[in-house]
């Protein structure tokens, strides 16, 4: 009887007590994938569950990358293949910084591409954005890139706010449009509103919201200068919160229907990708099993592995926390070839 590969997966992992066999498993996946796609390719996976900056896309990142790329190779093109929620912004325009100079420099035309196999969220659609072409499966998504913030409340508890509600919510008081009733009070109970607000994390959250939006618009005049019929409202979709009400939210094919990063290609299907379909279905049940995989390592709360960015000549780890994990379980549970990259050095 056939079986799924997360059902494979689950009793490949009862049997060895670990990951070590899946990891070797992906090295050889992501040696068939470059093969067959005749280009360089870079993988990068980020845990879901991840509870620290050590799961998010960070400046720690940017230098593994430039490492690896540093790294000769006679194939033209970068493909990354990135799955992620997302992390701070700058570390987001550094990536995409380091991958396009990387093509420019070798001088023979290569691009940057990215690959999504399942999602690429906030910062990792900031990543996306900044290629030359992004390519996803059927069910693969990306998301806003509006900022958030991490808040503790009084219990000590941490839940995620976006950036975007404090600036409203004292917008909502001092403008003085009608359609907006807070604005109508008297300005004592305005000031007695106000008090209750947290002022500072309003100017934060303002100066977050431009920080993204600037780079957003970098990205966009790029685009816009290569193809004509892009304009800027083509990227409110994913900038403008207001629009997808969620910061989780999907975006996908559907709601980029006539959008001109679709119609243009700049977004396309993954099976555009290839000219021999046969080729391609086998590169998507590759790429499957590479996600399966990759999921179950970085979010097994068995391990402290929160990140692996690779290539075919080498292999880097992030160790981090996990929500449900009471502390990191010990480092000699991980792969022995495992090697640790830095912390963060440059937060949103």
């Amino acid at each position: 009887m056939a079986q799924s590969i997360f059902s494979q997966l689950l009793a490949e992992l009862q049997t060895n007590k670990n990951h070590n066999a899946s990891i070797e498993r992906c090295k050889a996946i992501i040696k068939d994938l470059e093969n067959t796609l005749s280009k360089r390719v870079i993988v990068y996976f980020s845990s879901e569950v991840g509870n620290d900056d050590s799961s998010m896309v960070n400046d720690g990142d940017v230098f593994i990358l430039e490492n690896l790329l540093s790294i000769p190779s006679n194939k033209k093109d970068l493909i990354l293949i990135l799955h992620s929620n997302g992390g701070f912004s700058l570390s987001a325009e550094r990536i995409i910084d380091v991958c396009r100079n990387y093509c420019s420099q070798r001088k023979d035309g290569s691009k940057f591409f990215v690959v999504v196999p399942k999602r690429a969220k906030s910062a990792a659609t900031i990543v996306a954005l900044g290629s030359d072409k992004i390519y996803l499966r059927d069910t693969a998504e990306l998301g806003p890139v509006d900022p958030q913030f991490i808040v503790v409340d009084k219990e000590k508890n941490t839940h995620v706010e976006p950036a975007y509600l404090y600036v409203d919510a004292l917008e909502n008081i001092f403008d003085n449009e009608t359609a907006k009733p807070l604005s109508r009070l008297p300005d004592e109970m305005k000031l007695k509103l106000l008090e209750q607000c947290n002022y500072a994390m309003y100017v934060n959250a303002k100066n977050e919201l431009g920080l993204s939006d600037s780079i957003i618009e970098k990205i966009s005049k790029e685009k816009i200068r290569q193809y004509p019929n892009i304009g800027t409202k083509d990227f409110d979709i994913f900038r403008d919160p207001h629009i997808t009400k969620s910061h989780g939210r999907l975006i996908n094919f559907s709601d980029l229907v006539n959008n001109a990063l679709q119609t243009e290609k700049i977004i396309e299907r993954l099976e555009d990708l290839f000219e021999d379909k046969n080729k391609y279905k086998s590169f998507d049940n590759l790429l499957w099993e590479l996600y399966v995989r990759k999921k179950q390592l970085v979010d097994d709360s068995g391990n402290n592995i929160v990140k692996t960015i690779e290539s075919t000549e080498e292999f880097f780890v992030n160790f981090g926390m996990k929500r449900g994990q009471s502390k990191k379980p010990p480092q000699e549970e991980q792969a022995p070839e495992a090697k640790k990259e830095g912390e963060p050095t440059q937060p949103q």
